[in-house]
C-alpha cells in the first residue's frame, strides 16, 4: 500500500480524538494535511473548537475549510495533533523536516497530550537517519553553525527556497548518525547562543497512531 493510503488511515484514526470544543493544536505535514481535509469535510462538528496551528499553511488550510484558528488566547490546548520525520520505540521524535520545528514544539508543549499520525516509513529502531532540523537566528548564523558542527555533526545547508522558518529563523540540517542519547543532543544543541529550537523531541508523545500494511497501530506513552 502505498504511503499516502497509510497516511490517510492514520489520520482518519485520529479524528475521534479531536474534541468538539476548546482549543486543539494542529500540526504541519503530509499527514496532518490528511487530518485538516477530513475536520474541514465535518466543518459545522468543530465550531466550538479553536484550532491553533503550528505554521502559517497549517493556518491558511484550517481557515479556508471554515474552521476558526487563534495563536493568541488563554486557556489550555487539550490535544495536540502532528506528524514526524522519525519516531524511535519510546517514542521520541525527530521533526523539522517543513521548517515548523519551533512553533510545533511550543504547541505540543502548551498541550495535555501529543498525538502523532504518521506512515510505518517514519518508525525506526534510532533516532538519527533523518537529520536533526536546527532553528537559528540570522545573527551570526556562520558562528552559530561553526558551534553546532563542534558538538559533533556535520550541517548541510537548505536551498533557499526551504531553509526559512515562518518565524524569519535559518533552518538547517545536523547530522549525528545514530544517536544514542537524544536527549543529551538536544541539551547541548540548546544551550548554543543563536540557537532558537532544535527538532528533536524528546519524552513529549502521549500517543503514535501509525498507518501500516496490516492496519493502523496505537501506541501509547505515558
Amino acid at each position: 500500500m502505498d504511503e499516502s493510503r497509510l497516511k490517510e488511515k492514520a489520520a482518519v484514526k485520529a479524528i475521534p480524538y479531536v474534541p468538539k470544543e476548546g482549543f486543539v493544536g494542529i500540526g504541519t505535514g503530509s499527514t496532518v494535511k490528511f487530518l485538516i481535509k477530513l475536520l474541514v469535510e465535518e466543518s459545522r462538528k468543530y465550531s466550538d473548537v479553536t484550532f491553533v496551528p503550528t505554521s502559517l499553511e497549517t493556518m491558511y488550510l484550517l481557515n479556508s475549510g471554515g474552521l476558526r484558528t487563534s495563536t493568541e488566547f488563554h486557556g489550555s490546548i487539550a490535544i495536540d495533533i502532528d506528524g514526524a520525520d522519525e519516531i524511535d520505540p519510546n517514542g521520541n521524535l525527530i521533526k523539522g523536516g517543513g521548517a515548523a520545528l519551533t512553533r510545533e514544539k511550543i504547541v505540543a508543549a502548551n498541550s495535555q497530550k501529543l498525538i502523532i499520525i504518521a506512515d510505518q516509513s517514519k518508525l525506526v529502531n534510532k533516532l538519527g537517519k533523518f537529520k536533526v532540523p536546527v532553528e537559528i537566528l540570522p545573527f551570526l548564523a556562520e558562528q552559530t553553525i561553526q558551534n553546532i558542527e563542534n558538538k559533533g555533526c556535520k550541517v548541510t545547508l537548505r536551498p533557499e527556497n526551504k531553509n526559512r522558518s515562518d518565524n524569519g529563523n535559518i533552518v538547517i540540517d545536523s547530522d549525528f548518525g545514530l544517536i544514542d542519547n537524544v536527549q543529551d543532543i538536544q541539551t547541548k544543541l540548546k544551550m548554543i547562543p543563536g540557537v532558537v529550537e532544535v527538532g528533536i523531541f524528546h519524552g513529549m508523545t502521549w500517543k503514535t497512531i501509525v498507518g501500516k500494511n496490516s492496519g493502523v497501530e496505537e501506541i501509547n506513552y505515558k
